[in-house]
């Protein structure tokens, strides 16, 4: 395995599970859950150091990780320290619900190298929030950011669901105007899935419809560009030079380290690439930990056809950068326009694809179409 330098830590620990969640998350019963769990996790991270011992990005996501105790984070902050080499980390990301920012917490984060908060806030409708199950109310978002700022931490991220059951236009751009009026660095707007296995799966739901949807999403790429907030990716924006580095990890295809219960990495292997995933259930995981079995091992290369598809889709997610055709063709030898040399000058005819110099992006008027477009790319025309 080649070496990545970004890593995903996944802490699967929530106070309550959100009636849209379809992550893997364990509602916290006792502390003592956390203490096995990180338990396990040290023993993956000591195996994974091998391909990933001096990383630049490092996100630490969940579940809620701001629940850990400071004993808990300094016993992870020397963990990760022992295994790993952090002195060119550039980002190192914590996810934190608002309820749980607490001054002393947040203090014992930084100390062990977090330096951008993602804080999870959802909307700013009171009744959406409740409807929505989330562990807090307005009142503790706001004051939540003014914690991060007063411990130093003022690069931080909001996220914001659009498409809740019920929800008006109007609340959207109160939502909006209120993530901005809290001066934040970078904001990340998600479409409401609504998944089987979840409370909402199990609800009849008033949903916006997808005209609607579409309204709320215009809505904020006018209040968010108006506000400075630079769009980068389809579902995020970001104050020019806060844009998140590890997740471009991501949409540019590049290998990256996951360790964690349900975690999904990607190592570059003698044969190949691999994306690999770790089982949702928690005992397999401690299982699979203590009998020394990684699924980056057990987990097969990707073919040529598969890299090329993923290249593509998540490339054209970064509505600035696209992807580099020059790059393209350094990865895989041969021209984008040669392996899709029918659909290619198609969607470039139509518009729905730009090519500047010698990269290719998505159409502003064709963000709201992106996966319709993305799954004309799913078979390579080889």
């Amino acid at each position: 395995m080649s070496s990545a330098r970004s890593l995903y830590l996944h802490l699967p620990f929530c106070s309550v599970k959100c009636h849209y969640c379809d992550f893997v998350v364990r509602v916290l019963s006792k502390p003592e859950q956390i203490d096995r769990y990180l338990e396990h996790l040290e023993l993956e991270l000591a195996a994974l150091a091998a391909h990933c011992s001096e990383l630049e990005t490092v996100y630490l996501g969940g579940g809620t990780p701001s629940l850990l105790s400071i004993v808990q984070i300094k016993r992870l902050g020397r963990m990760l320290h022992q295994h790993f080499r952090l002195e060119q980390v550039q980002e190192w990301t914590l996810e934190v619900n608002p309820e749980t920012a607490e001054t002393d917490s947040l203090k014992a984060w930084r100390q062990i190298g977090v330096n951008r908060v993602s804080l999870g806030v959802q909307s700013f409708d009171a009744a959406l929030l409740t409807s929505c199950g989330r562990p807090h109310g307005v009142a503790e978002i706001s004051q939540a950011v003014k914690t991060l700022k007063q411990v130093g931490l003022e690069n931080f991220s909001l996220d914001l669901i659009y498409g809740l059951p019920e929800q008006s236009l109007e609340s959207w751009k109160q939502s909006l105007l209120a993530a901005i009026a809290l001066a934040p660095r970078h904001v990340s707007l998600y479409a409401l899935e609504v998944h089987e296995k979840t409370h909402f799966g199990h609800q009849q739901l008033n949903l916006p419809g997808d005209e609607l949807a579409a309204d709320m999403y215009d809505l904020a790429c006018e209040a968010l560009g108006q506000a400075g907030f630079v769009h980068y990716e389809i579902a995020n924006w970001g104050l020019p030079g806060y844009h998140s580095r590890h997740n471009t990890v991501y949409w540019q295809n590049s290998p990256f380290a996951a360790a964690g219960v349900g975690a999904h990495g990607y190592l570059m292997s003698q044969d190949g690439p691999v994306r690999y995933a770790h089982p949702d259930s928690l005992a397999t995981y401690y299982r699979q930990s203590l009998q020394s079995i990684w699924p980056w091992e057990q987990t097969e290369a990707q073919t040529q056809s598969e890299q090329i598809e993923e290249t593509v889709f998540l490339g054209l997610r970064l509505l600035e950068q696209g992807i580099d055709l020059d790059a393209f063709e350094a990865r895989f030898g041969r021209s984008l326009l040669s392996y899709y040399p029918r659909v290619l000058p198609r969607l470039l005819e139509l518009g729905q694809l730009i090519k500047i110099e010698q990269r290719l992006r998505l159409s502003p008027d064709a963000v709201m179409l992106s996966n319709e477009i993305f799954a004309e790319f799913l078979d390579p025309e080889l």
